[in-house]
C-alpha cells in the first residue's frame, strides 16, 4: 500500500483565503487512492449505518506528510465527527497510509457535493440510537443527527404555481406591500439608484441589465429590489420573477448536485423574466457556485431577461470572485447606496411617523437625526419606540420623553475614533509596533493584531477597504475584507479573542461608553 513518509511544508499567511489545503500536496487523482484505502479500513472500525451516515459524505481536501484534511457539507457534521470519530479517523489514515497524520476537518458543502461518491440511502432509522459509547458524550444529538440529515435530504427545486401578480414559489421572500416606489424617501443619498430602479421597472431587460445595487445594511436595497418588483407585477402581472438570496441559490445548487438534478435546477432558474437576486458577494469562495452563476447569467441575458443584484460592496472588491463574473456584474449598471445625508434623515423620521399616525415635531425630528447617522432601519427603530412610549406613557412628544427612552443615543457623540486611534489600541493591546502592522511579516505574533485592527477600522471608521489596507502596508481590498471576515469568524468561536476585540471597542468607544 503506498506511504507519505515525506513531509510536505504548508504556507501561512493572513494575505486572502489560505491555501494551505491545496499547495504542496497530493493530485486529485492519488488523492481520491489514497482517500478510498482509508476508508476501507474504516469500514471494519465502525458500524455500517454510522460509516454510510458521515463518512460517505465526507470528501478529501488535501493530504501531505503531516495533516490530512477532509471536506464535510455542515458545521453539525463536522463537530460531530470531531466530538466522535476524530481518533478513530486518525487510527485509519495511520493504518492505510504507513504514518500518522493530524487531522484537519472543513466545512466545504460545494466539495462534498461534487467529489465525495454518491451517498447510500438510508432511512432515518438506520441512524444510530445513541450516541457513540464515549465519555462525555452529549445525550441528544443523536435525534439532532436524525433532523440534520432529513434537511440534508430534502431538497426544494420546485418552483411553485406561477400565479399572476405574485413572485414563483421558488421565491424565498415574500413581497411587503409597504415597500413601494411611493413611500421611498429619495436624497442625495440614494436619488441614482431609486431612478435606476424605476428606469428598469418600467423596461425590464432593455435600460439597465444588470442593475447591481450595493450598499451597506440597512439603507434600502430590499426596499428598492421590491418596488421594482411590485412595479413590474402592476404592469405585467404574468412577468415570471424569481426573487431570492444568494445563499438559497447556492444550497439549491448543491442540492441538484447532491441529487442529480441539474436539469430541473436549470430550467427553474434560466426560465423567468426576472431574477432578483440578493446578497450576491456570497458566491465568494464558491468556484462551482460561480461557475453555474455564469452559464444561469449569460442565458438570461442573452434571453433578454432582467437581472437584478445586490451587494454589500461593489463587484471588484467581492474576493475570489471570476473576472468574467466581475465584468459581466458591471455591463449594465453598477449603483450604491449611501449613508443618508442629515436633510434625508430628518425626512425619513417625519415620513415614518406620519405613516404611524403622528407627526414628530420639527425640533425633535432635528435632533434625532443629528443622533443616528448610520441607516435607515436605526431611524425608523427609534420612531417606532418614541411613539410606542409615548402612547403607553401617555406623554406628549418631546426632547425629554427622548431622551428618556432612548437614552442609548445620546451616549455615542464624542467624536468618531480616528485611524490612528485604532492603531495605537492595536499595538498597545498586543504589544506590537507600528511599524510591524504596516510589514509583509506573516507570523501568527503579527497576523492576528493586524487582522484585529482591519476588522476595527470598518465596525468603527467610515474608511472604504482600499484606505484601510492603505493603513496596514498597502493591503488591497480583498485582504482587508478576507481580515474582516476571519475576526468577524474567529470571535465567535474563541473566547479570548472575542474578548479582545470587545475591550477594543470599548476603549476606542471612550471611558463613558461614548
Amino acid at each position: 500500500m503506498p506511504t507519505l513518509d515525506s513531509a510536505i511544508p504548508l504556507p501561512s499567511g493572513d494575505e486572502g483565503p489560505t491555501r494551505a489545503a491545496s499547495a504542496g500536496v497530493l493530485g486529485a487523482a492519488e488523492l481520491a487512492t489514497h482517500w478510498e484505502h482509508i476508508l476501507e479500513v474504516l469500514r471494519g472500525s465502525i458500524r455500517r449505518e454510522q460509516f454510510e451516515t458521515w463518512f460517505r459524505r465526507a470528501a478529501p481536501v488535501a493530504l501531505d506528510g503531516a495533516r490530512l484534511t477532509i471536506a464535510v457539507h455542515n458545521a453539525f457534521a463536522r463537530e460531530w465527527l470531531l466530538d466522535y470519530y476524530k481518533d478513530e479517523l486518525a487510527a485509519a489514515a495511520e493504518r492505510a497510509l504507513g504514518s500518522a497524520r493530524t487531522i484537519e476537518i472543513v466545512v466545504d458543502p460545494e466539495r462534498v457535493a461534487s467529489v465525495a461518491p454518491a451517498r447510500v440511502e438510508l432511512p432515518v432509522a438506520a441512524l444510530p440510537a445513541t450516541a457513540p459509547a464515549r465519555a462525555g458524550a452529549a445525550p441528544g444529538l443523536a435525534d439532532a443527527a436524525r433532523a440534520d440529515l432529513g434537511r440534508i435530504e430534502t431538497p426544494r427545486t420546485d418552483l411553485g404555481r406561477d400565479e399572476p401578480g405574485r413572485l414563483l414559489g421558488g421565491s424565498d421572500v415574500t413581497l411587503n406591500p409597504y415597500n413601494r416606489f411611493d413611500n421611498f424617501v429619495v436624497g442625495p443619498c440614494n436619488r441614482f439608484a431609486h431612478a435606476a430602479c424605476v428606469g428598469v421597472a418600467e423596461q425590464p431587460g432593455k435600460t439597465y441589465n444588470p442593475l447591481f445595487i450595493h450598499g451597506s445594511s440597512g439603507l434600502g436595497k430590499t426596499h428598492l429590489m421590491q418596488s421594482l418588483c411590485h412595479s413590474v407585477l402592476a404592469r405585467e402581472p404574468r412577468t415570471r420573477i424569481l426573487y431570492l438570496s444568494c445563499e438559497t441559490f447556492v444550497n439549491h445548487f448543491i442540492s441538484a448536485l447532491e441529487h442529480g438534478n441539474l436539469t430541473k435546477f436549470r430550467d427553474k432558474y434560466r426560465n423567468v423574466g426576472l431574477l432578483v437576486v440578493d446578497d450576491i458577494h456570497l458566491l465568494a469562495n464558491k468556484e462551482k457556485t460561480q461557475e453555474e452563476f455564469f452559464h444561469t447569467f449569460n442565458t438570461l441575458y442573452n434571453a433578454g431577461a432582467q437581472i437584478v443584484l445586490s451587494s454589500d460592496s461593489p463587484p471588484v472588491e467581492i474576493p475570489t470572485l471570476q473576472e468574467r463574473l466581475v465584468s459581466r456584474f458591471s455591463w449594465g449598471l453598477v449603483t450604491q447606496l449611501e449613508t443618508p445625508c442629515y436633510e434625508t434623515r430628518v425626512a425619513i423620521l417625519k415620513r415614518k411617523s406620519r405613516e404611524r399616525g403622528r407627526e414628530l415635531p420639527d425640533e425633535l425630528a432635528r435632533f434625532l437625526a443629528e443622533r443616528i447617522e448610520t441607516n435607515v432601519r436605526e431611524l425608523e427603530g427609534a420612531v417606532n419606540k418614541l411613539l410606542g412610549f409615548s402612547s403607553l406613557s401617555g406623554q406628549e412628544l418631546s426632547l425629554q420623553l427622548a431622551r428618556q427612552c432612548l437614552r442609548e443615543l445620546f451616549t455615542l457623540q464624542r467624536g468618531q475614533p480616528s485611524i490612528d486611534d485604532i492603531l495605537r489600541a492595536v499595538t498597545a493591546r498586543y504589544g506590537v509596533k507600528l511599524s510591524d502592522l504596516q510589514s509583509r511579516r506573516r507570523t501568527n505574533a503579527i497576523v492576528v493584531p493586524r487582522q484585529v485592527g482591519m476588522y476595527l477600522a470598518r465596525r468603527v471608521t467610515r474608511m472604504s477597504l482600499e484606505e484601510i489596507g492603505h493603513y496596514f502596508g498597502g493591503r488591497d481590498h480583498s485582504t482587508v475584507l478576507y481580515a474582516i471576515g476571519k475576526v468577524g469568524r474567529v470571535s465567535r468561536e474563541d473566547e479570548e479573542m472575542r474578548r479582545n476585540v470587545t475591550e477594543l471597542l470599548l476603549e476606542l468607544a471612550g471611558p463613558d461608553g461614548s
